[in-house]
């Protein structure tokens, strides 16, 4: 009985596509029972997640067996090699060989049971090398410890026990490692663990270098004309160690040297498979490490002199299809080596990327279909005994298994050759799909043609594609690929591309019983045979067989099949897209203005049927209407036919140009509806193909015409007139009238009168038609507020002049239409109001004319609203306390071009703020001037709030349609808690010599007593009576008054005496800083003080001196 072999050996096996890391034996720990050595284990694990593995770390169980040592020979003079490179080395030494092992144990420095367990580690350990004996792996001891570091004056301690336990131990001293572990140091683990691993890589080297140098002597033994399969195979070896240990360069090195010792091998029938396939794993690693080491252009160069080298060593010609699979596989692994290096950041060009070795690997396979179609048809039988019995066995890469480990030279079985032969014909042929495999190319390929925008190369690979989906019957996915090339094809003018095109995808159409792609393609081939097939469908039958490759089909299978899908609803109406260059009817159009200002359509049609063709509908899209240009249509064969009617244009086309976009043609049966739709475009040219065969006299005929595609529908002379008055700018929330006048200036009257507004941004915008309406200063809500568009017959609006349905002769309408914006338009842009009005004239009253207007409306603010905020002495603020007075100062700019009246201004306020005093502004303002008021107000709590709304009425100067009410929020503000304050009762203004009282009023607003010391200082502009200097207790909410009698020198504006006041206790929320503060915000600093007139200072003089 056969087996299944892997018979695919092209493809590179994973220890060789793998980066080869050391393998580095963790051994002692218990990651079952223990949670300490669980955690270690997972943190070198995490190592290898994190892509930063230097070693492959490998958890050695008690029961692990290490591979078996290969004795050593003594002489190499008799021993002849039966292969190049063995299939289990290299897997052996990244997988199962350990270049280092460590040995893990639990032992603090200052463990009770040092001794004991020094005993036992060292066991542990003489036990493992005991086990690796005649090895060159290297054995390590680490030792974790949960006690923290031992102190500076212990270290002496922790030096003797272990040079003890190296000693006992008998290793290195630079193989006894540390592993502290506790709570101090969990989160410092995964840096202890990136330092072990440094230091293992570092073992691993070491051990790496001792068999390279191993190697390099048992190479200087060998004699170059016996061991040329060991040159190869020991100078793999050392670029395979070198590779290990990261010595990029060096391994390069290596390889190259086992690569160039191939031409040092006489290739024959029995070992050019061997050679081909281990100088291909060599090429491998070249170029991989050639990428690595940022030298694309060196491994470009190594792989296509690789592919030269063996591209003509065809081995057994009865074997063919293998060296194609082989030169298939090369390409593709070379692209997808490219492709990941590519991705990792090597630059690519579209002369140079993945995509051309994927094509040529896809070639290749094709190649190779080729060769088995040849080789492998007589093939009927899979031979007995299976001569392919153990090749996943073998020894050697590239061995063949009816003879493993048979030197060149012997002289093959010539029986187990032709049936080791028979069995690869056999499963060539049997068990490979090359569509499959050519397909996955080709996919490969297109992805980077695309990537590097090559449209044209992506395009002739899905061509490719769809054939090999063709070939594989796959008639759908082959259909869907060719019909999406067809329409690029068509719109490219590729003529002969898409008669080569439409024959496969006609046959897989018709195999698939696809009706509307059937049709659409039927009507894109061979002329002649196109009307037999389109009759046959549209009647409910199936069409004429195709015969385009060498598949069979049960005819009676596809006849129920195309009975199943006519029968289909979907089916039932086809509408199909035409290009006139390529179509079995060509179409022209002409659009043409008459004598008498009538629009007419001519179609002009050229059959290319063999017979006779009645359409059942001619029609045409021009603009957004359709209109049928005739019925029961015949057209012979190869000749012109012209079809005119006119075309009555809308009232949306006027003064706009209007274009024929599609012409249809309509096939009708009693089962199907069929519609050509031809696209007309506006370049004549583009309808033009890319090369024209010799012309007929019908040909030269259909190319006289010139198309003309679009007219422009201009407007009869209008018999109205229409004038708008408004005066531009308007201002913004105000009712703007527009009046719109109509007047009839023809000799007959008019009737059907109707006005439309529209505005294309009408979002911002209101409609009133009503001027009382507009009055009321509460219009948000009113009824009689619309929005655009507004249509309206013209009676509605105002009354007539003359009454009756018609407007007479010299008739007017005059209407005043109110609009208001609620935001203004940028400057240089205006608001666009279309004004239209209809009307049917008396000489054709079926006919509705139009008068149009616009309106260009710019939109500007009346004012500019800004605030300020004050203190009492009117300093500007930017802190806010609460219970404290603060001056709200709003000021009105007019930035409008109109003079506008203020008629009333006020602040609206939240509860939480009481209003002390306001003034109010009421005058009238030009374009610059500005206004302002003040409002005293007072915060309550100490929160953040909005101060209010500042609203203004107002109007224009001249308008008399009441007054528009703008409003503006106040700034929202923090307000902060106010712990104490000062208020000073003081007169407007003073006399000289002549004295006046003053009061200071100090409160606590605290829940606590607030202990302060009052100062009163000097002054030489006045003199006072009063507490100069005291110290008060102010209880909670309670105020303390100051009256001071002052008698001022000096006239001007004179600097008050100093009012100070110190904290002598401490306070949450209160310093010396916020008094101070506050001291210069709430009191004033000056005050005027007046000469005293003359005559009155004598006298004053004496009575003050009396008074004293």
């Amino acid at each position: 009985m056969m087996s299944a072999p892997n018979y695919d050996e092209f493809d590179f096996p994973i220890e060789l596509t793998t980066q080869p890391l050391p393998v580095v034996g963790i051994c002692g720990l218990d990651t079952v029972n223990n949670a300490i050595h669980c955690n270690v284990w997972e943190a070198f694990n995490n190592i290898r997640k994190q892509n930063r593995p230097l070693v492959n770390f490998k958890l050695i169980t008690p029961e692990h067996e290490f591979p078996t040592r290969k004795p050593k020979k003594s002489s190499y003079e008799c021993y002849i090699p039966k292969g190049i490179l063995k299939r289990n080395w290299m897997d052996k030494h990244m997988n199962h060989a350990p270049a280092v092992i460590i040995m893990f144990y639990d032992l603090d420095w200052n463990d009770p049971q040092w001794a004991e367990k020094q005993t036992e580690c060292a066991s542990r350990v003489k036990s493992l090398k005991l086990t690796l004996e005649g090895r060159h792996t290297k054995v390590a001891l680490v030792l974790i410890q949960q006690e923290p570091p031992i102190p500076s004056g212990e270290e002496i301690i922790g030096g003797d026990k272990s040079l003890a336990l190296i000693q006992e131990c008998e290793l290195n001293s630079k193989y006894l490692l540390l592993l502290p572990y506790n709570t101090s140091t969990a989160d410092q683990m995964q840096g202890y663990v990136l330092n072990l691993q440094t230091t293992f890589h570092e073992m691993c080297i070491v051990y790496f270098n001792q068999l390279i140098r191993d190697v390099k002597s048992h190479k200087s033994t060998l004699i170059k004309t016996i061991h040329a399969y060991l040159f190869i195979r020991h100078t793999f070896k050392m670029a395979f160690y070198a590779e290990m240990k990261g010595e990029f360069l060096a391994a390069h090195k290596y390889y190259n040297q086992a690569y160039l010792l191939f031409s040092d091998i006489k290739m024959t029938h029995t070992n050019i498979h061997e050679c081909k396939v281990v100088a291909s794993y060599i090429m491998y690693k070249m170029v991989s490490l050639l990428f690595v080491l940022n030298q694309p252009r060196d491994a470009i160069q190594t792989f296509h002199s690789h592919v030269d080298k063996y591209k003509f060593k065809f081995g057994n010609e009865l074997l063919l299809f293998e060296h194609h699979a082989w030169l298939s596989r090369q390409y593709a692994v070379f692209a997808d080596l490219f492709e990941s290096t590519i991705r990792n950041g090597l630059p690519a060009s579209q002369a140079r990327h993945p995509g051309f070795y994927y094509q040529q690997a896809a070639k290749h396979c094709i190649n190779r279909r080729t060769a088995r179609n040849s080789l492998c048809a007589s093939v009927t039988s899979y031979p007995e005994p299976d001569p392919l019995q153990g090749s996943s066995t073998l020894d050697y890469y590239g061995q063949r298994p009816w003879r493993p480990g048979k030197l060149s030279a012997e002289p093959p079985d010539p029986k187990k050759e032709r049936d080791g032969i028979q069995a690869l014909q056999w499963l060539e042929k049997t068990r490979v799909d090359h569509s499959m495999i050519i397909i996955g190319h080709l996919g490969s390929a297109m992805a980077q043609f695309n990537t590097y925008r090559c449209p044209r190369m992506k395009k002739y690979l899905v061509i490719q594609m769809a054939e090999e989906y063709l070939s594989s019957r796959d008639y759908g996915k082959a259909l869907t690929l060719m019909s999406h090339m067809l329409g690029d094809y068509k719109n490219e003018h590729w003529t002969r591309l898409v008669d080569d095109i439409t024959r496969p995808a006609l046959y897989c159409a018709f195999v698939t019983a696809s009706v509307e792609e059937y049709l659409t393609l039927s009507l894109d081939t061979d002329k002649v045979s196109t009307l037999v097939n389109l009759t046959r469908v549209m009647n409910n039958e199936m069409p004429q067989a195709i015969q385009y490759t060498n598949h069979a089909h049960n005819l009676d299978e596809l006849k129920i099949l195309w009975i199943k899908n006519l029968a289909k609803s979907d089916n039932a109406n086809i509408e199909v897209e035409m290009r006139s260059e390529h179509a079995c009817v060509q179409v022209k159009t002409r659009l043409t203005v008459d004598e008498e200002a009538k629009y007419m359509l001519t179609v002009y049609l050229r059959s290319h049927f063999i017979e006779p063709v009645t359409f059942s509908s001619l029609s045409c899209t021009i603009g957004d209407s359709n209109l049928l240009v005739c019925t029961d249509l015949t057209l012979p064969p190869n000749q012109l036919v012209e079809c005119s009617a006119e075309f009555i244009p809308l009232s949306c086309h006027i003064n706009t140009e209007v274009t024929v976009s599609h012409v249809t043609l309509g096939l009708e049966t009693a089962f199907r509806k069929l519609a050509l739709k031809f696209m007309i475009t506006k370049d004549p040219l583009k309808d033009l193909p890319l090369w024209r065969p010799i012309e007929s006299k019908s040909d030269l005929e259909m190319s006289n015409i010139v198309p003309l595609h679009s007219v422009f529908i201009v407007p009869n002379t209008s018999e109205m007139s229409l004038d708008i008055t408004h005066d531009n700018p308007a201002l913004l929330l105000e009712w703007y009238p527009i009046t719109i006048k109509l007047t009839n200036q023809s000799s007959h009257p008019l009737s059907s009168l109707s006005l439309v507004l529209t505005c294309p941004d009408s979002d911002n915008i209101d409609l009133c038609e009503d001027s009382q309406h507009v009055t009321n200063n509460d219009s948000t809500n009113n009824p009689a507020v619309a929005k655009f568009p507004l249509n309206r017959a013209i009676g509605e609006l105002a009354p007539k002049q003359d009454g009756g349905e018609e407007m007479g002769q010299g008739g007017q309408y005059e209407t005043i239409v109110y609009v208001r914006c609620t935001a203004t338009t940028p400057e240089g842009a205006a608001k666009l109001i279309n004004v239209k009005v209809s009307y049917s004239s008396y000489s054709d009253p079926s006919v509705l004319l139009t008068k149009e207007s616009a309106v260009k409306l710019n939109v500007t603010k009346p004012f500019d609203i800004s605030s300020s905020f004050l203190s009492n002495s009117f300093e500007p603020i930017s802190v806010f306390h609460s219970n404290e007075q603060i001056l709200i100062q709003p000021l009105i700019q007019c930035v409008s071009p109109w003079s506008i009246v203020i008629e009333d201004t006020f602040i609206s306020i939240p509860d939480s703020i009481d209003m002390k005093h306001e003034t109010k502004c009421c005058l009238e303002l030009c374009k610059g001037q500005a206004v302002t008021c003040i409002a005293c107000v007072v915060i309550k709590e100490p929160r953040n709030l909005c101060l209010g709304v500042f609203t203004v009425k107002w109007r224009r100067k001249d308008s008399r349609l009441g007054t528009v009410t703008s409003c503006i929020e106040l700034p929202r503000v923090d307000v902060l808690p106010l712990p104490i304050q000062l208020s000073l009762n003081l007169p407007a203004h003073g006399l000289v010599r002549t004295p006046m009282t003053i009061c200071y009023t100090l409160y606590n607003y605290l829940n606590s007593i607030i202990t302060v010391q009052v100062v009163m200082e000097s002054s030489e502009a006045f003199i006072f009576s009063g507490y100069k200097q005291v110290v008060i207790k102010l209880v909670p909410d309670s105020g303390q008054e100051f009256k001071f009698k002052i008698y001022p020198q000096l006239s001007g504006l004179v600097a008050l005496p100093g009012f100070k006041i110190n904290l002598l206790s401490k306070h949450e929320g209160l310093t010396q800083q916020t008094i101070d503060d506050m001291l210069i915000r709430s009191i004033p600093s000056h005050i005027y003080v007046l000469p005293q007139p003359k005559g009155i200072e004598s006298s004053q003089q004496a009575q003050l001196v009396m008074q004293v």
